[in-house]
């Protein structure tokens, strides 16, 4: 860390440690096995307040927000502050799929990394209703690409089997299922179809190519 952040890093009160001072301690080197608990315990109110406002923390990418401790781990925690954490994911989650920029898997990744079973992840995946998951689906793997580049996105930060795991799941049978199902339904918006549709091609194109 930089000298003059590094000696008044824990001066200021941590609801106003300055986002700059976050950003330059996720730039520094630090111990591969992980930080102590008693100072993730300390800085992570104000990561998960960044997080949810929306700000990029690491520079290298939201994936790896969390992941210098077992925070995922409700072992870890007391049962007032895992009932938190939980909470804070499931919302965080939700709100992505609903409106977030950053693509789904990347977030799913971060909570991955940081110790939350990537089966349960996509059990909340698999419980947003077929028309929220299809736009958001959409607007991660189809939205600005170039016609015919169109594909499902995978983050380089999953470590193994995790990858494969969520792209069985994105490429799976009943997830184009459900999307054929929006397409064929009357009911259905003329623009959501649209979007269904390609989201069932890309599911696919991607399981004839053989995938992740």
């Amino acid at each position: 860390m930089g000298d003059k952040i590094r000696a008044d890093f824990f001066n200021p009160p941590i609801a106003e440690l300055p986002l700059h001072y976050v950003r330059d301690w996720y730039f520094a080197a630090y111990d591969t096995g992980g930080v102590p608990r008693e100072t993730w315990v300390y800085l992570l109110p104000r990561i998960l307040e960044i997080l949810a406002s929306g700000e990029d923390i690491a520079a290298v990418g939201l994936e790896v927000s969390l992941e210098r401790f077992d925070t995922g781990n409700a072992e870890k925690w007391s049962a007032r502050e895992w009932q938190i954490l939980d909470a804070f994911q499931r919302r965080y989650l939700r709100r992505n799929i609903e409106e977030g920029k950053d693509p789904l898997d990347d977030v799913l990744c971060m909570f991955a990394l940081a110790g939350w079973p990537v089966p349960a992840l996509l059990e909340q995946v698999a419980a947003t209703p077929d028309e929220v998951l299809a736009r958001k689906l959409w607007r991660d793997w189809c939205d600005g690409r170039v016609p015919g580049r169109e594909s499902i996105w995978i983050t380089a930060f999953w470590k193994s089997p995790g990858n494969s795991t969520v792209f069985d799941f994105y490429a799976s049978p009943i997830l184009r299922d459900r999307m054929e199902a929006l397409t064929l339904d009357e009911t259905t918006a003329a623009d959501l179809v649209a979007k269904a549709s390609a989201v069932v091609q890309v599911i696919e194109a991607n399981t004839a190519s053989g995938g992740c």
